[in-house]
């Protein structure tokens, strides 16, 4: 019995410790204790606050290569190029801070954009409209996200927060003006 055990037990072993080591990604490396545990040292708040603004900002900058390479209005084209580029430093720098605090950033379980049925062969125009619509939900709950955070007790949040929501604010204006 004890060497059924043996034989079971260590290959089982020698695959747990095995799997320590696949612990990446994307192109991050993250401790292995992070997979394993819940510790972080982010309160409630910072931890939604950095996981919810990633996967939203990761869906800004999908629709938007999607408008990007498939709008036909050049201002919406541009908007698109501005948002892209803009949410891709706010993720670099949301990630930076999830390292400090240990969240992991990115997380496995961001979700990939899925255009809604019909917009997946729309014209240009219908495409453009409904990249607009979404950007200002998108853009009005990450402000809202970056408010609250604005009064977090992390320092490093609160400043980055406070730093970054009068851009964000802006570009929602000039969203909201291509409507």
């Amino acid at each position: 019995m004890n060497k059924k055990i043996a034989l079971v037990g260590l290959p089982a072993l020698a695959c747990v410790l095995s799997m320590s080591s696949c612990t990446t990604v994307g192109e991050h490396k993250s401790s292995a204790e992070l997979y394993y545990t819940n510790y972080t040292k982010a309160d409630t708040q910072e931890y939604e606050f950095l996981r919810e603004v990633y996967q939203l900002a990761n869906d800004e900058i999908n629709f938007a290569d999607v408008i990007a390479k498939r709008g036909a209005n050049t201002q919406v084209k541009a908007l698109a190029t501005n948002l892209s580029s803009e949410y891709k430093g706010i993720q670099t720098k949301l990630a930076e801070i999830g390292k400090n605090s240990d969240v992991l950033i990115p997380f496995a379980g961001v979700a990939p954009l899925a255009l809604s049925e019909g917009l997946d062969s729309a014209q240009a125009n219908v495409l453009e409209k409904a990249f607009l619509e979404k950007s200002i939900h998108n853009q009005e709950v990450i402000i809202e996200h970056f408010e609250q955070a604005s009064r977090n007790t992390a320092v490093e949040v609160r400043h980055y927060a406070e730093e970054t929501l009068p851009k964000l604010e802006e570009q929602l204006e000039k969203t909201k003006g291509l409507l």
